[in-house]
Order: C-alpha cells, then structure tokens, then sequence
C-alpha cells in the first residue's frame, strides 16, 4: 500500500517536472553545460602541460618535486571528473524538462 502511495507521488512528480524548468531556467542549464564544457577543455590542456613538466622533473632526477605534481594530477582529475558529472546532471534535468 505504502509503496504504491510512493509510487504514485513519483509518477506525479516527474509528470509535474516540465513545469518545474522555465525559459530562462533552460537558458541557464545551457550556460552551464557549455561553462563546464569550457572549464574541461582548459583543464585537459592543463593536465597534459603537467604531465610534460612532470616528465622533465623525472628526468632530472627531481622526483620529490613530480610526486608533489602527481598529487596535484590526481587532484585535478578528481575536479574534472566532478564536472563531468554536473554536466551530465545538467543535460538529465534539460531532457526532462523537454519531454
């Protein structure tokens, strides 16, 4: 019984989310998804510039210096995956709003 009420409220829920996204809501969503799309572009051009420096330091035996740099990597790829996932989150939220 319980889950057909919850059911139910979700059914009424997602039939009601077209209204939940305006025009400009919509323009915003877009705005984002080509910012974070932006933002990628910039850090993946940044992650090979990195891994080229990193490179150098390795093979001038500078090898305290790339582990910090890998750090910083792996730090990086963590914040380029989080935008990966807003932007997904944002594309899910404008195809709902059209259907």
């Amino acid at each position: 019984m319980a889950l057909n009420n919850g059911l139910r409220s979700a059914s009424k829920l997602f039939k009601s989310s077209q209204q939940l996204v305006s025009k400009s809501g919509k323009t915003c969503l877009n705005l984002a998804i080509s910012g974070i799309k932006l933002l990628q572009n910039k850090s993946s051009l940044h992650f090979k510039q990195m891994r080229k420096e990193i490179a150098q330091f390795l093979q001038t035996g500078q090898e305290a210096i790339a582990r910090i740099w890998v750090e910083h990597v792996i730090r990086e790829q963590s914040i380029w995956a989080a935008y990966e996932i807003l932007e997904l989150f944002c594309e899910f939220i404008l195809t709902c709003s059209y259907s």
